[in-house]
């Protein structure tokens, strides 16, 4: 998380960041609630289907719309068919609304969590999971005048 400072163009780094119990008079924060997101693909496919791409273009416009938040896509197991998944969902969001490469994480998750996730997704093996985390937004820039 980065709060803007008004009096330099660049986030303040983060030992400097403390918590504010205000907001400043100089501009609107606005805090962009975390979202979540799983998709199923079909057993052996890395195939995005119209449901799936439904949801990617709502995340899509959120990344798009909102400068400052990022993608986090994780799959819960490490063969082939699930880098071409991860990489399938990350490249249709990044080809369709032009994203940043940065602002898409790719990442599979260990054993231990794969065992916890299990007992509560029956299609684990299918199914990739969308997070944004939550984000502080600047909505407004007065020194610079830009939103």
């Amino acid at each position: 998380m980065a709060i803007h400072s008004f009096s330099q163009t660049n986030p303040i780094s983060h030992p400097l960041v403390t918590e504010l119990n205000y907001y400043p008079e100089q501009g609107i924060l606005v805090a962009f609630p975390t979202h979540y997101d799983v998709i199923y693909f079909e057993n052996n496919s890395s195939q995005l289907t119209i449901n799936m791409k439904t949801i990617l273009n709502n995340i899509g416009y959120l990344l798009d719309t909102y400068k400052e938040t990022y993608l986090v896509i994780t799959l819960h197991t490490s063969d082939d068919l699930a880098y071409d998944r991860l990489y399938s969902v990350a490249d249709y969001i990044a080809m369709q609304f032009k994203i940043e490469q940065e602002r898409i994480q790719i990442m599979l998750t260990s054993q231990e969590e794969t065992k916890h996730y299990k007992q509560y997704e029956k299609n684990w093996k299918n199914s990739t999971e969308l997070i944004m985390p939550k984000t502080i937004i600047v909505t407004y820039d007065p020194e610079l005048g830009m939103y």
